[in-house]
């Protein structure tokens, strides 16, 4: 049996080790907490990352990417007045054949 808990934060580590290599300063915004109703930042996001005149929204999951219209409506209400926001979506994918990440950005 697989702890759910222990490989999100596992796979929101390797998330963020890979952005710091890349120079990024990366916080977690996302919350938890048994009676914590909104987890993420703006219910959609795990990390923000800051870096190269950036800043990085980014929702961190495994296998299965979340619907991207909540992405996509966010991003095109903040991010197309301001092209320094990047609104994105990381997904680790550690079964089948397309194994590592898969990325979108909205």
């Amino acid at each position: 049996m697989v702890n759910t808990r222990a490989k999100g934060s596992r796979i929101r580590l390797k998330c963020i080790k890979e952005l710091e290599a890349n120079g990024y300063l990366v916080g977690i915004v996302e919350r938890t907490g048994k009676f914590i109703k909104i987890k993420d930042l703006f219910g959609l996001f795990d990390l923000c990352a800051i870096g190269y005149g950036q800043v990085r929204f980014i929702q961190v999951t495994c296998n299965k990417p979340h619907p991207h219209k909540p992405y996509t409506d966010f991003s095109d209400k903040y991010v197309a007045s301001n092209p320094s926001i990047v609104v994105e979506q990381h997904v680790w994918y550690d079964k089948g054949k397309e194994k590592g990440w898969k990325k979108w950005l909205y």
